[in-house]
C-alpha cells in the first residue's frame, strides 16, 4: 500500500495508501493562494461500510471504486518556488524534475494496488541534497467507476433504487461547475435497477465556487499531512488570462474562465507542498501516500436526487525510503 519510486532504475510503482480530493485552489498573480480549505463536503455517514445513509439534500464524499489520474511532472525544489501567474509559469530555479512525461501518464488508483507511473525514459536522477518543496503537476481530467448503495431509495430524476452507479454522460466530460444538467441524458448517474457502473470522465474546471458562482483558480488546500498550494494551469502552465483581474485567485460568475459546462482553459493541476525530503546515497526510492478514502462527491439536486458525480479533493505525501 505504498508508492515506490526507484531512483537508481528510474522506475516507480505506485502503492495506494491515501488520496483525498480534487484540487480546489486561489492564485492569481501572488506566491500563495489567498484562501484555504480542507473540504468541500462532509463525508458521507457510512462511508466506511458498504451501506450509506440517503444524504437527502446534502453533498457528500465517498470512496470511488476505480480512480484514473495522468501525471506530468514531479520536481523537488531547495527552496519555496514562486507559483504561477498568468504570464509566467511556476519558478523552477531551485528545482530538479524528477518525472516528466509531456503527454501525460494515465495511472490507475484503487486501494492496495500497486501501479506504474509512465517508463523508465520519464524518470532522471535527482542530485544528493535536502529538498524542502516539492511540485506536482497532474491533469485536469480524472476517470471514476463506482457504485454507491444507500439505505433507502434514492432517484436519478427516472429511476428510484437503493443503487445509484456511474454511467457515461452524452456530454463526454462532465464539469465540476455544471449547475445545470437539464436532462437526465446529460447526467454521469444511474439508479436504474440492475444497472451496471460505468467508467465517466470529470473535468475540474474550478477548485470552489462562492456564494456568487465566482470561479476560485487558486487556493491551499489543506490535506491529511500537508497543505498545498493548488493552481489551475492552462496548457503553457499558466493561469488563465482574467484570473485575480477583479478578486484575488478568481474569476466572475458567467466571465471567460469560468463558465459552465466548459474546461474553463483548464488542462493542468499543479501542487506546491512543503516536504522534508533527504536524497543520501543511500537513497533507495521515494514512497508516495495517497488518501482517497474522499475522492467521489455525490452531488444532491434535490432531496434524495442526485444530480451527479463529482470529483473531490485528494492529497499525497512524499518521502524517502
Amino acid at each position: 500500500m505504498k508508492a515506490a519510486f526507484n531512483i537508481k532504475v528510474f522506475f516507480i510503482l505506485l502503492f495506494l495508501t491515501f488520496l483525498a480530493s480534487v484540487f480546489n485552489f486561489n492564485i492569481a498573480n501572488a506566491l500563495d493562494p489567498s484562501g484555504s480549505v480542507a473540504r468541500n463536503n462532509p463525508e458521507c455517514t457510512g462511508n466506511a461500510g458498504s451501506v450509506i445513509t440517503q444524504p437527502g439534500t446534502t453533498n457528500c464524499e465517498v470512496t470511488p471504486d476505480s480512480q484514473k489520474i495522468s501525471w506530468y511532472r514531479v520536481e523537488f525544489c531547495t527552496s519555496k518556488p514562486t507559483g504561477p501567474t498568468t504570464s509566467a509559469t511556476v519558478d523552477r530555479s531551485d528545482c530538479f524534475t524528477f518525472y516528466q512525461n509531456d503527454t501525460g501518464s494515465e495511472v490507475s488508483i484503487v486501494q492496495g494496488v500497486g501501479t506504474q507511473i509512465g517508463s523508465a525514459a520519464d524518470y532522471t536522477a535527482v542530485p544528493y541534497g535536502n529538498y524542502s518543496y516539492g511540485i506536482i503537476t497532474l491533469g485536469s481530467t480524472f476517470k471514476f467507476t463506482t457504485s454507491v448503495t444507500f439505505n433507502g431509495n434514492v432517484s436519478d430524476r427516472t429511476n428510484n433504487t437503493t443503487t445509484c452507479v456511474t454511467k457515461v454522460s452524452s456530454e463526454g466530460i462532465v464539469y465540476g461547475y455544471h449547475t445545470e444538467i437539464n436532462t437526465f441524458a446529460k447526467g454521469n448517474v444511474s439508479c436504474a435497477s440492475g444497472a451496471t457502473a460505468a467508467e465517466i470522465t470529470i473535468g475540474v474546471n474550478t477548485l470552489t465556487n462562492d456564494s456568487d458562482n465566482d470561479c476560485n483558480h487558486l487556493l491551499t488546500f489543506q490535506g491529511t499531512t500537508a497543505n498545498v498550494a493548488t493552481y489551475l494551469l492552462e496548457s503553457d502552465g499558466t493561469l488563465v488570462n482574467g484570473v485575480g483581474g477583479t478578486d484575488p485567485d478568481q474569476i466572475k460568475n458567467t466571465v471567460t474562465g469560468c463558465k459552465e459546462g466548459t474546461d474553463n482553459g483548464i488542462s493542468r493541476i499543479q501542487g506546491i507542498m512543503a516536504l522534508d525530503l533527504k536524497i543520501t546515497p543511500d537513497t533507495t526510492g521515494i514512497q508516495i501516500k495517497y488518501n482517497n478514502t474522499r475522492g467521489v462527491t455525490l452531488a444532491m439536486e434535490s432531496s434524495n436526487v442526485m444530480e451527479k458525480f463529482d470529483s473531490a479533493f485528494f492529497d499525497f505525501d512524499l518521502s524517502a525510503l
